[in-house]
């Protein structure tokens, strides 16, 4: 039986309410998906302050909140696991996302960390790293706080990348079957999802800096 609950992650006392409430029903997850996050697609300079908040606020505060309201019980049961979806944006900073990429960025630390401190007590801590996936992040995210008339081409050109882009990734129901199985069967921190979360991240490797780079702005037609 599936029974939805409200949950609101920028607002760490909901989390504490919904934490209480399952407590209560001896019903403290086994499995914690953090899956919460929001995005603004502009670049640094469009983009406030008060919405970069919102992004770092919500990808990785919420996060981190969500996890100190349900460790404690997953530390005194000396098991669980901490599933967190991160992103392909986490192992590089694609042109358009300096926010998303440093609040996934983030993430990569806080679990790295995570996982050292809980090992002990019979905690898995899991980071997914999944490429595009056909959802409606993209078309759902937020406009810029301001448009600036140098940046018309390239945000033109970044739109129609990431439309593009996330029209062809993964469906949606087989990329959340697939990291709920490596969560609840597989092994190690990271994983990565899809071709693109694969290979992007292997060129960035192999490749020299400034190669690198120049690809990258040509993929993305800027």
């Amino acid at each position: 039986m599936i029974e939805p609950a409200a949950l609101d992650v920028c607002h760490p006392e909901s989390i504490a309410d919904l934490a209480s409430h399952l407590a209560r029903r001896g019903q403290m997850p086994e499995l914690l998906v953090n899956g919460a996050g929001i995005n603004i697609h502009g670049v640094f300079e469009e983009v406030s302050a008060a919405q970069g908040r919102a992004i770092i606020d919500t990808n990785l505060h919420g996060v981190a909140d969500t996890i100190r309201a349900f460790l404690p019980a997953m530390r005194a049961r000396r098991r669980g696991t901490i599933l967190t979806i991160g992103s392909l944006a986490g192992l590089l900073a694609p042109p358009g996302e300096a926010y998303y990429a440093a609040s996934k960025h983030a993430l990569e630390g806080l679990h790295e960390a995570l996982q050292h401190e809980l090992q002990r007590f019979g905690i898995r801590v899991c980071l997914a790293e999944p490429g595009f996936i056909r959802t409606d992040l993209a078309r759902s995210a937020a406009e810029p706080a301001a448009q600036i008339a140098d940046y018309t081409p390239v945000r033109q050109s970044l739109r129609e990348h990431w439309t593009a882009s996330v029209a062809t990734g993964m469906p949606a129901e087989r990329a959340a079957r697939d990291i709920v199985q490596w969560a609840l069967g597989g092994r190690g921190l990271r994983r990565r999802f899809g071709a693109d979360a694969c290979w992007l991240p292997w060129l960035k490797a192999v490749l020299p800096q400034r190669a690198y780079a120049a690809g990258l702005r040509r993929r993305f037609r800027i």
